[in-house]
């Protein structure tokens, strides 16, 4: 497998089927058809950028996504990684940190000197991931639903 990763703006029927699965795999519930409208939202004009990695088949082997926030506390942007989901197939052969090096050189291009990376809580793999590659626990998310 080759270990390019693409920034994509627009989604074909298969990348959606694709994305969709690897979203899955994190435990969420979600349809291709809510997986689109999500993926159509979440463009480079509102703050966020997406990057694909394809299997050798050309099939969506890994995904990762991002979005440049303003705080209150800082005067420079921060850049937040809200997914990286990479398929078993795609493991262990650098993708997740192809994926990662992406999205740095992303938020530097954008002027975040702020890194943060979402991490579900119960995933003591990727928890290890980004620790290894210099990230550390900033605290504690609340969450509710409304």
């Amino acid at each position: 497998m080759t270990l390019a990763v693409e920034s994509v703006t627009s989604w074909s029927d298969a990348d959606v089927a694709d994305v969709t699965a690897l979203v899955r795999l994190l435990g969420h519930e979600v349809e291709p058809s809510g997986m689109r409208a999500r993926l159509e939202r979440l463009t480079p004009a509102a703050g966020h950028r997406t990057w694909l990695v394809r299997g050798d088949d050309g099939r969506v082997a890994a995904v990762a996504g991002a979005q440049v926030t303003w705080a209150y506390v800082a005067d420079e942007p921060t850049a937040q990684l809200l997914l990286l989901v990479v398929d078993d197939s795609a493991r262990r052969r650098g993708t997740g940190s192809a994926l990662l090096g992406t999205f740095e050189t992303w938020a530097a291009e954008q002027g975040a000197r702020r890194l943060s990376a979402v991490s579900a809580a119960a995933t003591d793999s990727a928890h290890r991931f980004y620790q290894k590659r210099g990230y550390h626990e900033a605290g504690v998310r609340y969450t509710r639903i409304a």
